[in-house]
């Protein structure tokens, strides 16, 4: 399942956002990329996941048969944020 094209920058800044009030879910965490915004690091697959609440109206599962941490680090340079190696 590839990602949804409506995903756009300001859905990403909407799921940081809930990031910071909510915390990184156990598990969700970056393990080798992440996305950098003013120094704080955000996962790139749980930015795409909760990106998808406020383009789609759910979270997007992050089972890796429906998408994979290379397609949302893929997705998040396309909307010119920086994803770097840990």
């Amino acid at each position: 399942m590839p990602i949804p094209a409506n995903i756009h920058r300001e859905h990403i800044f909407q799921a940081m956002l809930k990031i910071k009030r909510e915390g990184i879910p156990a598990g969700r965490g970056p393990r080798q990329w992440a996305l950098n915004y003013e120094g704080d690091i955000y996962p790139c697959k749980l930015l795409i996941s909760w990106s998808n609440i406020y383009a789609n109206g759910e979270e997007l599962d992050p089972n890796p048969n429906n998408f994979q941490t290379y397609m949302a680090q893929n997705h998040l340079t396309n909307l010119g944020f920086d994803v770097v190696q840990l």
